[in-house]
């Protein structure tokens, strides 16, 4: 990937938006069921992040309001005594730990358990949480709305991005600076005053310079009896809603242009909220069935920023198993266009506060969050792959492809560290094991470790441990801005026999270190269904030593019920470099047979596949083998996504260095003295934007002399290497590359901005160039 800068000024606006409808009757408030909500939330916890001391701040509301008053900014007196007397100064927010036994060392935030309770938890900007505007953000966490029997919930939580004056103190505060309480969720303004008609009065009593989410357990839409106590946001949403109704919104807290002033008994004033609507990705069929069901559900935000003042915040709601991580449907999806200069963005400024509040009023709930990766601390992703080495090691990516039974199958993970301000340590691969696969070994291998680049083994007792289909292992080394990558190979087998079509469903694999949890999901396929099952005990590959002849065993055996065939009346056939011969009735009573090789058969590199029939037209699976006489040529590990350096257009013509260090392992495990060559060759660079436009200039090999070659559609030798050793030896190509030299990016002026990518194929001689 290649990005081009250049600098441009959008401006977007900002909507809401609505989802998810609940109806629970009200009766009487039971504390007792509430703790017992409460317990039940803590047992099943689904796996979080421990929280350092420092790493977050529980607000204080009443340095809040000191800081208010110190300010000047108090805004006169409250008209309204019943709410001033059930509210306080207190953060209602505590921290406390999961007793599931599957989520250890995980923190609870409690934001509110009882009647007329505030709370607000914001990162720790002095000790680096924050969120940073000018870089893709992701934030994930678990949240949980309790519902306690007899009670109708109320009134939910917000995710917030501020920069209030109060930093992480900050709370929405009424005129006389108490808490705000009910349907503000303790980030709107405070509509306690039933004489004021100035929705600007209004919005200063909202955290300032802030973007909310909220997700609004109760509806408040009381438009006729006025009473002081804040009860009409929702009246503006859908004339459908009910009282219990539940949903999720968007908008700016301090923007006063948000809420909309009316009129009911007795001339009391009241204010409406605009939730208005934007793109909404949801797949749902019908609304979500309920914010509020003593389950906990997870929330994906994701920012991605546009220009120094604008970007997009999306969120998934519900969109991941609390039990096995997999991924969840239906979820809802939405995305929002932020202003950033409402939320006191500058050219100097670039980082917001985040965090959640969290009310009640009349009515109450247990509001619960979990957080499970933190944006400014590490941003890291998962990927899976899934390969048929019985096929030359063809990717699979497709549910419908069909696998043979008993086949060598493989599955990679790569863990990805993108930054930010702390490493990723003490990771926690668990790795499930899909119903009709078995795994047998393994590797890790860190490509940018300044340790130990080679390919690590996975200990045998990780695949002997096997507890509940799932692989253990902690990864020996973290992840960082040094060494960013992590690949973990599995191999195995599908299932032996298969007298019908069987199905390897996807599985969820986690990575849990200490300052992420992330995951990837691997790709489902078919295994076909087989009567006759073949089977070999040889390696693969199979190493020879020069004029050493080799035997391969074989067993075959009958899968499904009635009478089994005859063994020794079926056939043997065998593909050795290219060259297919029916070795015919080899089997013996037993299924059991050879396959011999003699040495003046057999190239320096050889391929091997085979199979049986029977007289019935049953054909079994296809063993494949390689087999290397003095040693073996390949590529190792190649990193599967390089980049060169961003630049800006204006230059004119310029050279651009690689970004980073590029890794492309050749190993040889043959005789000292051996020779071998790597090749390029390069495609077009097209802009990502439209997959259309090309990079005007072309990738080129600088050799040691300072000669480029044009290695644009034309394989040109990169590197050779004659082995030195007697032992296997690993050698990065592009290890002698300098800065000046190897592969660069020749580019030409007067390109388009944006991203440009392309590929490289790279190709393995085994030989020296003839120069």
């Amino acid at each position: 990937m290649f990005k081009l800068n250049a600098f441009k000024k959008i401006t977007l606006t900002c909507f809401g938006i609505f989802l998810l409808i609940i109806n629970y009757p009200t009766t009487i408030i039971n504390a007792a069921d509430a703790n017992t909500d409460f317990q039940n939330a803590l047992s099943t916890t689904p796996k979080g992040l421990a929280w350092r001391d420092d790493d977050f701040t529980v607000a204080d509301f009443a340095k809040a309001y000191q800081n208010r008053v110190a300010n000047g900014t108090n805004l006169g007196n409250n008209s309204n005594s019943t709410v001033i007397q059930n509210a306080s100064r207190i953060n209602n927010a505590k921290i406390t730990q999961s007793t599931n036994p599957d989520s250890p060392n995980t923190s609870v935030i409690q934001m509110t358990n009882a009647t007329w309770q505030t709370g607000a938890v914001w990162g720790n900007m002095a000790n680096d949480n924050y969120f940073d505007t000018t870089h893709e953000q992701t934030a994930s966490m678990w949240i949980y709305f309790g519902r306690i029997s007899g009670v109708t919930p109320a009134d939910g939580m917000a995710f917030v991005l501020h920069n209030d004056p109060n930093g992480g103190d900050s709370i929405a505060l009424s005129a006389d600076g108490i808490p705000v309480n009910g349907q503000s969720l303790g980030v709107w303004g405070a509509d306690w005053q039933t004489k004021n008609d100035k929705p600007e009065q209004l919005s200063r009593t909202a955290i300032q310079k802030s973007w909310a989410l909220e997700f609004d357990t109760f509806t408040n839409f009381e438009t006729s009896n006025i009473t002081g106590e804040g009860n009409s946001f929702d009246s503006n949403i859908d004339p459908n809603l009910q009282r219990s109704d539940q949903h999720i919104a968007a908008n700016y807290p301090a923007n006063s242009t948000i809420y909309k002033n009316g009129t009911g008994n007795y001339g009391r004033q009241y204010f409406t909220m605009n939730h208005l609507q934007p793109n909404i990705f949801s797949t749902y069929n019908s609304p979500p069935t309920n914010l509020v069901d003593s389950k906990w559900h997870h929330i994906t935000i994701n920012w991605t920023p546009i220009d120094d003042f604008n970007g997009t915040l999306s969120y998934a709601y519900n969109d991941k198993n609390p039990t096995t991580g997999a991924p969840l449907t239906p979820q809802a999806k939405a995305s929002y266009p932020i202003d950033l200069t409402q939320l006191g963005i500058t050219s100097t400024n670039k980082k917001l506060y985040w965090g959640f509040t969290g009310s009640t009023g009349k009515n109450y709930q247990n509001n619960l969050v979990v957080f499970e990766s933190i944006p400014s601390f590490v941003d890291a992703e998962a990927k899976s792959a899934v390969y048929d080495d019985s096929q030359g090691g063809t990717q699979i990516t497709n549910s419908n492809t069909l696998v043979d039974p008993n086949a060598d199958i493989r599955y990679t993970y790569s863990l990805n560290y993108k930054g930010w301000t702390r490493t990723w340590d003490g990771i926690n691969a668990l790795m499930k094991v899909p119903d009709n696969v078995t795994f047998t070994s393994g590797t890790i291998t860190y490509p940018d470790s300044p340790n130990d680049k080679n390919p690590r083994p996975i200990p045998a007792e990780v695949f002997e441990n096997v507890k509940d289909n799932q692989l253990e292992y902690l990864l020996p080394e973290g992840l960082d801005s040094d060494s960013r990558n992590a690949q973990i190979e599995l191999k195995g087998h599908t299932i032996a026999k298969a007298p019908t079509q069987l199905t390897v469903p996807s599985v969820h694999s986690s990575f849990e270190g200490d300052n992420l949890i992330t995951g990837a999901d691997t790709q489902a396929f078919k295994i076909r269904a087989r009567k006759l099952s073949l089977e070999s005990s040889s390696p693969n590959p199979i190493t020879l030593k020069p004029h050493e002849s080799t035997t391969v065993p074989g067993k075959v055996t009958y899968v499904g019920s009635g009478t089994t065939p005859s063994y020794t009346t079926m056939n043997v056939y065998q593909t050795l470099n290219g060259s297919t011969t029916n070795l015919g009735k080899i089997v013996d009573s037993s299924g059991n047979f050879n396959l011999n090789f003699n040495a003046d058969q057999l190239n320096k590199v050889n391929t091997l596949s085979f199979y049986v029939t029977d007289s019935y037209g049953n054909t079994s699976n296809t063993i494949s083998r390689n087999i290397n006489v003095g040693g073996l040529l390949t590529f190792g590990y190649i990193q599967d996504k390089v980049a060169f350096k961003s630049t800006n257009g204006s230059f004119g013509n310029q050279i651009i260095p690689r970004l980073g260090d590029w890794q492309v392992d050749v190993i040889d495990s043959r005789e000292k003295g051996s020779n071998w060559t790597v090749q390029a060759k390069a495609s077009d660079l097209i802009l990502t934007e439209d997959l259309q436009t090309p990079l005007k200039g072309n990738l080129i090999y600088r050799d040691v002399q300072g000669k480029d070659h044009n290695i644009l559609n034309n394989a040109t030798s990169v590197a050779t290497h004659t082995k030195d050793i007697e032992e296997p030896q690993t050698k990065n190509i592009t290890d002698s590359w300098t800065s000046n030299s190897g592969i660069l990016l020749s580019m030409e002026n007067g390109n388009v901005e944006g991203n440009y990518q392309g590929k490289i194929q790279w190709i393995l001689l085994d030989t020296l160039p003839n120069i």
